[in-house]
């Protein structure tokens, strides 16, 4: 027996899971480029490149990468 769910609320209900889980990958990637910006030179060139953005505007980006894709699977 299954329960029967409306499409619009179901669509709420993914849009918060999102919001959410892009909340919690932003956190954890923001402290990661935070920490990255903190090491020496020679260690920021293994990142790939990343020095010219903003601390934010890297952790926006691997968020929303990461978010995107959980939903993708």
């Amino acid at each position: 027996m299954s329960i029967h769910v409306p499409v619009a609320r179901r669509g709420e209900e993914e849009g918060l899971q999102f919001r959410l889980l892009y909340a919690i990958c932003f956190s954890l990637f923001l402290i990661a480029a935070a920490i990255q910006r903190i090491l020496p030179w020679r260690w920021l060139g293994r990142a790939g490149g990343t020095a010219h953005h903003s601390v934010l505007a890297q952790a926006r980006n691997a968020a929303g990468i990461c978010a995107t894709y959980v939903f993708m699977v």
